[in-house]
C-alpha cells in the first residue's frame, strides 16, 4: 500500500493568526520590544499588513502606539516558562481577542496564537448592558413606590439616576402645551440650578422645536447641540447655550395622547455598561405616572373642596378652615350671607338664570375678599372667613360690604 505523505502549509493552513516573536532585551533584563519572526495568512489579514511588511520589523515601530501589555506577557512567558492564557481588547487591530503566548524551545522566542472574539464579547456586553439597566430601572422605580412623599420620591429617584448617567443636570419639564416649567430638578456640585428661571415659559418658543426629533425617534438626543443651529432652531439652541448644555437627552411623557412633559439631562456621560437611552426612556414612563397620578390626586381633592357651580371653595373646604382656625386660636371675623331672592328667580325665569345669580353673588364676594376667604355653604348661603380682625377692621369690612352690595344690582 501506498502512503502519501502531506507537507503542512504553516502560511495557509493554520486558521488563526499565529505568529513567532524573538524577544528583544532592555539592559535591565525586561522585555524592551519583540521582532516579527514569522506570521501566517490569518495573522496578516486580522492586522490588515502584509507579511513582507512585518517579518523583521519590531513591534513597536509597527505599531507606534501599541499596547505594551503584549510585553509584559511576553515576559512574564519566558520567566515562568508557561503558556499564558488571556483575553483583552487590542487596540492594535480594534478587536476583542483571546490569546495564548509560550516560550519556544529556541531560548529567547515566543509563539503567539490569537482567537477573534469580538461578537462572542459584543454578546457578552450587551447582556451585561442589559442586566445592569434592568438593575437601574427597578431600583428606581421602586424608589417612587416606597413610601415617601411626592416631592421626596421625586427628588430621591433624579439623584439615582444620576449615579448611573453623571450628568450635570437632571430635571422634570411638565407642560399644558401652552407654558411649559421646571418641576424637578438635581445638579450636580459646582452646577448652578435653572430651575428658578424655567418657570412658565411659552411652550412654543422654549421646547416646541424638541418634537421634530420625536418623528424618527422615542426621545430627544443631542450628542451636540450645534445640531439644532444646523437646523435653523436658534431660539433652543441659545435656551440651551445659555445653559452652557452641550449634550442633551430628553424622553417625553404622555397625557391622553398629548406631551405632558420630558425627563431630561445635560451633558451626560456616555458608558456601555447600560443602555443611557433605554434607562432615561423606561424612567420617564414612570416619573410621568407618578406626576399623572399626582395631578389626578389634586384635581380630585379639590374637586372635593370646590363648588361645582361657582368654583369657590365648598362646605368641605369650610369645615377643614374652622377646625384650622379653632387650633390657631386666633380671632377671626365671620360674615354670613343669604341670597334673597334665589327661589323667585328660579321659578319664574328658570333655574339657570338662578344659577347665574348664584355666580355673581360669588364673584362679587370674591372680588371683595379674595377667594381663599369665601365659602358656599350649599343653596344661597355664603360665609366669608377673616383671620386676624380686630372689632373696629371688622366693623369696617361689614361696612363696605354693605355700600358695595347696594350697587351690585345696578
Amino acid at each position: 500500500m501506498e502512503i502519501r505523505t502531506y507537507t503542512v502549509d504553516t502560511y495557509k493552513d493554520i486558521p488563526v493568526p499565529y505568529a513567532i516573536f524573538k524577544i528583544i532585551y532592555a539592559d535591565d533584563g525586561n522585555v524592551a520590544n519583540t521582532q516579527y519572526v514569522y506570521v501566517n495568512e490569518a495573522y496578516c489579514q486580522t492586522a490588515g499588513i502584509r507579511r513582507e511588511d512585518l517579518i523583521g520589523r519590531y513591534f513597536l515601530n509597527v505599531y507606534g502606539e501599541g499596547d505594551r501589555r503584549w510585553l509584559h506577557y511576553c515576559q512574564e512567558a519566558v520567566t515562568t516558562g508557561k503558556t499564558i492564557h488571556e483575553t483583552i481588547y487590542s487596540p492594535e487591530v480594534q478587536q476583542w481577542m483571546n490569546f495564548a503566548v509560550q516560550p519556544l524551545s529556541q531560548p529567547g522566542y515566543v509563539s503567539f496564537i490569537f482567537m477573534n472574539i469580538s461578537k462572542e464579547h459584543a454578546r457578552e456586553v450587551h447582556v451585561q448592558r442589559e442586566r445592569v439597566t434592568n438593575e437601574a430601572i427597578v431600583r428606581i422605580a421602586k424608589i417612587l413606590n416606597d413610601g415617601e412623599s411626592y416631592e421626596a420620591a421625586m427628588n430621591h429617584a433624579l439623584e439615582e439616576i444620576s449615579r448611573f448617567i453623571h450628568p450635570d443636570r437632571i430635571y422634570l419639564l411638565e407642560t399644558d402645551g401652552v407654558t411649559v416649567s421646571n418641576t424637578f430638578e438635581w445638579c450636580a456640585e459646582g452646577i448652578e440650578s435653572e430651575i428658578g428661571t424655567l418657570q412658565n415659559l411659552p411652550y412654543e418658543e422654549y421646547i416646541s422645536g424638541w418634537e421634530v426629533f420625536l418623528r424618527d425617534s422615542p426621545g430627544v438626543i443631542m450628542e451636540d447641540i450645534e445640531v439644532l443651529r444646523r437646523m435653523g432652531d436658534m431660539v433652543d439652541y441659545d435656551n440651551l447655550k445659555r445653559q452652557g448644555i452641550k449634550s442633551l437627552m430628553a424622553f417625553p411623557f404622555y397625557r391622553q395622547g398629548h406631551i405632558a412633559g420630558y425627563l431630561g439631562v445635560d451633558n451626560y456621560e456616555v458608558t456601555d455598561q447600560f443602555n443611557t437611552a433605554e434607562l432615561l426612556e423606561t424612567m420617564s414612563f414612570f416619573l410621568g405616572a407618578r406626576i399623572m397620578n399626582h395631578q389626578l390626586i389634586h384635581e380630585l381633592e379639590h374637586l372635593g373642596r370646590c363648588d361645582g357651580l361657582t368654583g369657590i371653595n365648598n362646605w368641605n373646604a369650610y369645615s377643614d378652615e374652622v377646625q384650622r382656625l379653632r387650633q390657631a386660636h386666633d380671632r377671626v371675623g365671620v360674615i354670613f350671607i343669604d341670597m334673597n331672592g334665589l327661589k323667585g328667580i328660579n321659578d319664574t325665569e328658570g333655574h339657570l338664570a338662578g344659577n347665574a345669580a348664584l355666580c355673581t353673588i360669588a364673584g362679587f364676594l370674591v372680588g371683595l375678599y379674595g377667594a381663599d376667604h369665601v365659602y358656599r355653604l350649599g343653596g344661597d348661603e355664603f360665609v366669608v372667613l377673616l383671620q386676624h380682625m380686630t372689632e373696629g377692621e371688622f366693623a369696617g369690612q361689614l361696612k363696605r360690604l354693605r355700600d358695595e352690595a347696594s350697587h351690585l344690582g345696578n
